[in-house]
Order: structure tokens, then C-alpha cells, then sequence
């Protein structure tokens, strides 16, 4: 909004704008959530919003403070993690043809690097052994060999494109970031959730997350 003054110029007679301001007002964010975001690259990242991927490995404590049932967004990073594409070899041990694993490794149309484009919700934390991260079942599920993961496994429990990508610059580790609501998909959150609060005063698991 401009606010301004009205004055008469006396060179040409004529009324003139002078003082001009723009007016600093309130912002409505009602129609934004603000939510905590992590960035994986692909093709992991696609790995994951397709459903292929129900297991994210790290070595660091990125996601050990976050209880079970906590959404974040994910991000997907600008580049493309160098596994020398190890990936396909886990993917074609569960019986997965070339054809199949594109389609589960792409991104939809209009979702791109430097996106958040899904939300997931988070299952536990865990730690793990070097044994256990080298079965079979649990290599697929986090498309990775055992050696080449993360010692602590965080389960996605349940994971949905948003209804658009949305621009997000990446930052490291875990930071916040607002959105349009309308973005979500239906049934992901609640109503009166503003800042990762709701107007109760009781704290929501609402994070999203980036890697790059």
C-alpha cells in the first residue's frame, strides 16, 4: 500500500505526488504452513516420493531428533549422487526390469532439481549393524548396498507428491522455509497448523528437510 502527500507544482500549475512511501503492513500468511525441509539428490530423491524407497540411511543425527509420525518436505538437491549406479544392480536383485526402474528413478513433469515436490512422513530412528544393513530386504529397501550406507536407517512411512513443486533454496542440514498451503496434498495436515504450531499452543510434527 502507498501512502503519499498532494502538492501543486508552481511551474506548471498541476497537482503532483510527493513523500511517497510504500506502507508496511501485516502480511497474511494464512495461507502459507511454515515446515522444516531435507534435500537428497537423485535419483534417491526420486527413489523415495515414487515408493521404492522406504529407508533413508545417514551416519550423522539429522533425523534422530524428530519423533515418529513427524512430516517433513523433501528437497531434491542439483546434483546426481555418484554411486557409479550401483543402485540398479540392488534394484534388479528384486526382480525390477530397466523399463521399471527409470519410471521409479524420474520425477514427474514440472518437478525438478532445486524442488521441494513430496512430503513424508517419518517412522523411527534406529541404528544398525553392518550385518543387518547387508540383507537383501534391507538393501532394496534403502536401494543402496550395506557398505555404501548410513549406519542410523529412519523409515518413511508413508511419502505423496506435493500438488506442484515448489523453489526452495537448499541450505545444509534441517531449516524452515514457508509454503503454500495449497500445495499439500489433502489429509497431511491440520487446519490451525502456522509455524509448526497450532493455535492451541500445542507443538505439530510439520518439518521439512534439504540435502544438496
Amino acid at each position: 500500500e502507498l501512502s503519499f502527500t498532494i502538492s501543486r507544482d508552481s511551474r506548471n500549475g498541476k497537482d503532483a505526488a510527493e513523500n511517497i512511501e510504500i506502507s508496511k503492513k501485516d502480511v497474511d500468511d494464512s495461507d502459507q504452513v511454515n515446515m522444516r525441509v531435507f534435500s537428497m539428490n537423485l535419483p534417491f530423491a526420486a527413489l523415495l516420493s515414487n515408493g521404492y524407497k522406504t529407508l533413508e540411511t545417514r551416519n550423522g543425527t539429522m533425523f534422530t531428533q524428530y519423533p515418529e509420525g513427524t512430516k517433513m518436505l523433501l528437497h531434491v538437491g542439483q546434483r546426481t549422487y555418484p554411486d557409479g549406479n550401483r543402485h540398479l544392480d540392488v534394484m534388479k536383485s528384486g526382480g525390477l526390469d530397466d523399463d521399471e526402474i527409470q519410471a521409479l528413478k524420474s520425477l514427474p513433469p514440472g518437478y525438478k532439481k532445486g524442488m521441494a515436490v513430496a512430503i513424508v512422513e517419518l517412522g523411527k530412528t534406529f541404528e544398525t549393524t553392518l550385518e543387518q544393513r547387508c540383507d537383501p530386504d534391507f538393501q532394496r529397501s534403502v536401494a543402496a548396498f550395506g557398505e555404501d550406507s548410513g549406519m542410523r536407517a529412519t523409515e518413511i512411512k508413508r511419502v505423496e507428491y506435493l500438488k506442484r513443486g515448489v523453489r526452495v533454496s537448499g541450505q545444509g542440514g534441517v531449516f524452515k522455509a514457508k509454503v503454500d498451503r495449497d500445495v499439500i496434498p489433502d489429509g497431511w495436515l491440520d487446519d490451525d497448523v502456522v509455524d509448526g504450531s497450532s493455535s492451541t499452543g500445542k507443538k505439530e510434527g510439520v518439518y521439512y528437510s534439504a540435502t544438496f
